[in-house]
């Protein structure tokens, strides 16, 4: 019997045989795995695709979470997550990524039928500040370029906080849907109204006149810290700002007309305003730079308008602006991330610009903040530095007309008193479009009652008006008129009868990822 084992010429020899069949064999057995791997992405794909396509047509009348632009249907991933059985067949396709940050995309064909496509790690672009991703809420998120709005790339930056650009977005007109990523904007005909989206955060204000301030025609900054959740947690010290909270639902942000409603310039209220052209609820609300404010109207026909664009946004609560939601953009203006902190202003320019055009055209600009005279043509929205000084941000992605124009009457009542249209019953079923006052005094202000609402906080800052309502004038005004002087301003207030006037209008507000009513 030979024991003897192999020898080391011959083990040589074995490995080398080895190493030969390995060179030969493994180029086949990487393109097999290959051809699983691109199996199984196929596969995966389908899946997806299939499951897009069925949340599409599941989803038809409300289309909640997809975004539309166009022909393009976009569904993020983690919102099919959301539908039924279609989490176990993502989960278990797709292995070592984020389904987070993955999207479908649908071309809508001539023949009506859609085309599919998978994206993987298209995560929106985030800035640094720490503001909450913007909920477009089936809108079309918009920047600036070479002079005109143009569709942006969510995936790119289009917005920046730090640098006062907040961001913007916009509801596009039937012959405007068609616009793709990077396509220029006809205001006139594809855009029906611009809303600016302002983050949730808690604020704090140092001193009576805020951090640094010197008087009340100096006040200081207002301290800002943007909270990435919908937690009613603050920081010591800090309040998370009450505009956020909407009835029962903790937001990530709130948007916010970007100049004050105006109408269709074929309506009889646009072309020769009168009380009996426009104190309706029959007018069509537009949202629109150079054009004239929606004026004449009593708060209950303000609200119905206002109300008038939940047909054309997805999950979020269309409605009148709220002491709140005025006080949450006055004191985001007054931050390191508004006008306050914008270095192209000094001293008395730190104020929003007034726009004193005497016809209320949208989006105008003394180029001052304190200035009597009553002019018009001024400053169009878009001249930088004397236009986009009146906006929040002194640049063009701010909110404008807060300071002059027409009055802005607020859903904010003293203790439920009708007026203004609105009957007695009407509060009891929308307490959470409004804001309620028991007091008529900025002196018995609680922190229930007026925290964070530009009352109390910041009465007088920069000279504003600070008339507080009372029993007799339960409406609340703000940000004062074209033709005063000083006492106009984002801190302003005043109080009135809620009737329709040829001085008053009014901002619409949109609360995301809330249902409509």
């Amino acid at each position: 019997m030979n024991n003897k084992g192999f020898t080391l010429v011959e083990l040589i020899a074995i490995v080398l045989i080895l190493a030969a069949i390995f060179m030969v064999s493994f180029p086949m057995l990487l393109n097999s795995a290959k051809k699983n791997k691109d199996a199984e992405y196929d596969a995966m794909v389908k899946d997806i695709c299939l499951a897009g396509e069925t949340y599409i047509y599941s989803n038809v009348d409300s289309f909640p979470d997809i975004s539309i632009v166009g022909n393009t249907i976009k569904i993020n991933v983690v919102n099919l997550i959301r539908y039924g059985n279609v989490k176990s067949n993502i989960m278990n396709s797709k292995t070592g990524g984020s389904v987070k940050q993955d999207a479908v995309y649908y071309t809508v064909l001539e023949d009506s039928t859609l085309k599919c496509e998978y994206k993987e790690n298209l995560a929106q672009y985030v800035d640094n500040s720490g503001a909450n991703t913007p909920e477009l809420s089936g809108m079309t998120p918009v920047i600036y370029k070479d002079d005109s709005w143009e569709v942006a790339d969510v995936t790119q930056k289009w917005y920046d906080y730090e640098n006062y650009e907040w961001a913007n977005a916009v509801i596009l007109t039937d012959s405007g849907k068609n616009k793709q990523e990077g396509d220029k904007l006809n205001l006139e005909t594809d855009v029906k109204a611009m809303f600016v989206w302002i983050p949730r955060y808690e604020y704090k204000i140092d001193g009576q006149y805020g951090k640094n301030g010197k008087s009340l025609t100096e006040p200081g900054e207002i301290e800002i810290n943007f909270i990435n959740r919908k937690s009613k947690n603050s920081t010591k010290g800090y309040t998370v700002h009450p505009a956020f909270t909407f009835g029962d639902d903790e937001l990530t942000g709130i948007w916010v007309g970007k100049f004050e409603t105006s109408t269709d310039k074929n309506s009889a209220c646009y072309t020769s305003a009168s009380l009996d052209n426009c104190n309706n609820d029959d007018q069509d609300p537009y949202i629109l730079p150079n054009v004239k404010s929606l004026i004449w109207q009593n708060v209950s026909n303000q609200f119905a308008t206002a109300k008038k664009f939940n047909t054309l946004v997805t999950n979020a609560d269309s409605h009148m602006m709220k002491n709140r939601e005025w006080g949450a953009v006055a004191y985001l203006s007054q931050s390191k991330y508004g006008k306050y902190g914008n270095p192209n202003y000094f001293g008395a320019n730190k104020e929003v610009y007034q726009n004193k055009s005497s016809i209320f055209i949208t989006g105008s600009s003394n180029g001052t903040p304190s200035q009597s005279e009553t002019t018009n043509p001024q400053y169009a929205y878009n001249v930088e530095l004397n236009g986009t000084g009146a906006s929040t941000t002194g640049t063009i992605y701010g909110v404008y007309d807060m300071s002059g124009g027409a009055w802005e009457y607020v859903m904010c009542n003293y203790n439920d008193l009708p007026s203004g249209g609105v009957d007695a019953t009407w509060f009891v079923n929308n307490r959470k479009y409004y804001d309620k006052y028991t007091i008529t005094s900025t002196n018995l202000c609680t922190d229930e009652e007026c925290k964070g609402h530009a009352l109390n906080e910041t009465e007088g800052w920069y000279g504003d008006y600070a008339i507080f309502v009372d029993s007799m004038r339960i409406w609340f005004g703000r940000g004062g008129v074209c033709n005063t002087s000083t006492s106009t301003g984002v801190f302003g207030f005043r109080y009135g009868i809620g009737g329709g006037d040829n001085l008053s209008s009014f901002r619409t507000v949109l609360a995301p990822s809330v249902s409509t009513n």
